[in-house]
């Protein structure tokens, strides 16, 4: 059966999954070396790591930062893709939280980790259908976390304390100038060496999301374009506007 393509929305930035065939955008005594590394990692090359033929070395840079901040983080892959997939919703373009969803649901390799079990496309729908943070009441969140005796342990996927952890961070991810509370709260929740990890992949989804909106060429690859003809609900969560933050 043939599959239409879904029209993304027009404010909504495309962006892309690239065939390994096509044209370099590295010299050909780079490409093998550096597309082999992406490629071994997700099981495709991603578009955004095709995505400055003007200056390719940069997007070798930018892969380091990947690395180091997200696929070699010491982060339970899970939280980490999750979190991704859940900070994308906030960001005017779009590819970012297509390309993480199809992560999430076997379309390439969750943080590039090929033993994750994936999720489920139900498991992504309530991800995305939860509410942001500021649409909730806060102070039960901060309240919970600061009463901690310990750090906890890294959360399992869809549980109350993921949820929690994951509206800190949101708060923080998206006006850290105002999230000292949040911080505070993160920092004592998991402690200081994990906050820091934590805070190292916030760093690299904002820088993630900042490169796709200044490159609004990127377009999505085919796998997710055909994740999203097949399932509808999950497509209209992925094309919608993201979610104002207010303040």
């Amino acid at each position: 059966m043939s599959t239409r393509e879904i029209p993304l929305k027009a404010s909504a930035a495309p962006i892309v999954g690239v065939v390994l065939n096509a044209p370099s955008v590295l010299k050909a005594s780079e490409q093998p070396s550096f597309h082999a590394q992406v490629e071994k990692r997700f099981r495709l090359v991603p578009n955004f790591f095709v995505s400055a033929p003007d200056a390719p070395e940069i997007i070798e840079r930018l892969w380091a930062f990947a690395a180091a901040a997200y696929l070699d983080n010491p982060i339970p892959t899970l939280f980490k893709e999750r979190l991704f997939v859940f900070l994308s919703r906030f960001c005017p373009a779009r590819y970012c939280i297509v390309r993480h969803t199809g992560f999430l649901v076997g379309y390439g390799q969750s943080a590039g980790d090929p033993a994750v079990r994936t999720q489920t496309i139900e498991q992504v729908i309530k991800l995305l259908q939860t509410p942001p943070p500021w649409r909730r009441d806060l102070e039960p969140i901060y309240s919970s976390l600061e009463g901690m005796n310990r750090p906890v342990d890294w959360p399992a996927p869809d549980t109350e304390i993921e949820d929690q952890l994951f509206a800190v961070c949101t708060m923080i991810f998206v006006n850290p100038m105002r999230s000292e509370r949040a911080l505070n709260v993160l920092r004592r929740a998991l402690g200081g060496k994990r906050c820091e990890y934590v805070l190292a992949l916030l760093a690299f989804i904002r820088t993630a999301h900042f490169w796709t909106v200044v490159h609004p060429a990127i377009e999505m690859e085919e796998d997710v374009k055909q994740l999203m003809n097949k399932h509808k609900e999950l497509a209209s969560l992925l094309l919608q506007e993201p979610d104002p933050w207010s303040a």
